[in-house]
């Protein structure tokens, strides 16, 4: 695993990837990037969604502009937390072999309710699953391996998976880092209303797993997405059985 390339957590939405991201947000070994795509996506010149088409456009936010701000270098490695989807005009090798790739995935049906509540009008793409599997495999084309973070598995044992994360990634495994104090987080102010529960958390406790009912609406897309969820929840990495390094 190359250590001077930034850490990229590509996610689904609604995957809890925001509170992984947030523990991050608590260290000072990393500088946390949150969603640089999304910009591209919904507000580029180029941008690929309509979603937010009564805004202006913005050069700043053309996809080759936010790729070479992410890569520019920095006093502290980088952590960039987005979904595959937001980079879809980027994604080939390259791309790929330009972050140390890791990806958090979790069962579509938790993600499907929570984004149909968010979303209502919400598009297959942007449940995420087709393009964080593509790059996924595109990781894998370029030799890496696959760390694959399973949220359910993460809520329930968030110590665990984490020192299991940081071990693949050949950094330091904080313990502290899963406690915090509630606070605004500035990087997610173009996200109102979407993260304020991890925002307003003071850390990250072991979770039960609480079975959604599915509405009838959402099982289309639910079928689109679970094969791809299957396979990369193929991957993912367990918890760490044994004490790990920490740091400071």
């Amino acid at each position: 695993m190359n250590r001077d390339k930034p850490v990229a957590l590509w996610a689904v939405p609604r995957s809890i990837s925001t509170a992984f991201e947030r523990v991050f947000v608590e260290r000072d070994d990393f500088e946390v990037l949150h969603e640089p795509f999304s910009a591209s996506y919904y507000y580029g010149e180029d941008r690929v969604s309509d979603r937010y088409g009564d805004a202006e456009p913005r050069a700043e936010y053309n996809y080759e502009n936010v790729f070479e701000d992410v890569l520019r270098p920095r006093e502290s490695r980088a952590f960039v937390k987005d979904m595959a989807y937001h980079a879809k005009s980027l994604l080939g090798p390259e791309f790929a072999g330009s972050f140390a790739n890791t990806f958090i995935v979790r069962d579509p049906k938790y993600v499907l309710v929570s984004l149909y509540k968010m979303w209502p009008d919400f598009t297959l793409e942007e449940t995420g699953y087709e393009q964080l599997y593509r790059l996924f495999r595109l990781a894998q084309d370029a030799g890496q391996e696959a760390i694959v973070v399973d949220a359910m598995t993460f809520s329930e044992n968030p110590a665990g998976v984490l020192a299991s994360y940081c071990e693949r990634l050949q950094i330091p495994f904080r313990s502290g880092s899963l406690t915090w104090e509630p606070r605004e987080v500035r990087r997610w102010e173009s996200w109102d209303g979407w993260h304020e529960e991890a925002q307003e958390s003071t850390g990250i406790k072991p979770a039960e797993r609480r079975d959604p009912e599915l509405p009838e609406e959402l099982q289309e897309a639910y079928e689109h997405c679970l094969p791809y969820y299957y396979q990369l929840a193929a991957h993912a990495i367990p918890a760490t059985q044994r004490p790990a390094r920490q740091g400071s």
